[in-house]
């Protein structure tokens, strides 16, 4: 079964981008960060930059582990595990190594933007704690939510809609 390259090796630069990005923050920031930030974007919740970096290296490694884990082991998951739409039509023996690679890729995907949601997560708060003032939540984090919200949406459409149609119901 064979994975698309893309997601994958965005994924693997992405990883690769979180790594340089800490290691390159971390001697510049305070001992003491500010990493949660109320909804008037007032910093309300701190950690020191070792515990940080460490939890969310921790869960950057999660993302690229538990992504690439779940697809190269999606094949041998029982199809009475997946739950999609027309599943015997769409995981009969002609159509399954299909299935499994939309889905995987799809997964694969979702993983990546998630991965890229952190990363842009990190930069925001290494910004907010470099300044000279003390930490406020930017605009940007808004524009990040909702490109990471738009992005999960696309692929799990992207899932619906592929498993939603059979030849005797039309693509929609």
């Amino acid at each position: 079964m064979r994975l698309d390259r893309a997601p994958v090796t965005v994924l693997l630069l992405l990883a690769a981008v979180a790594a340089v990005q800490m290691l390159h923050y971390y001697p510049q920031l305070p001992e003491r960060l500010a990493v949660h930030f109320a909804a008037s974007g007032e910093a309300d919740g701190w950690s020191s930059k070792g515990e940080f970096m460490v939890l969310f290296g921790a869960m950057e490694a999660f993302f690229v582990l538990f992504g690439l884990g779940l697809a190269l082991t999606l094949g041998r998951i029982p199809v009475a595990l997946i739950n999609v739409r027309n599943k015997n039509y769409w995981f009969s023996p002609e159509r399954r190594e299909e299935s499994l690679e939309f889905l995987k890729n799809q997964i694969l995907w979702i993983e990546t933007a998630t991965l890229g949601f952190f990363v842009a997560i990190a930069q925001i708060i290494f910004m907010e704690n470099l300044g000279d003032v003390p930490p406020r939540l930017s605009g940007d984090f808004w524009y990040v939510l909702v490109a990471f919200v738009a992005a999960v949406l696309w692929f799990a459409l992207r899932i619906i809609l592929r498993f939603l149609r059979t030849p005797e119901r039309p693509q929609v």
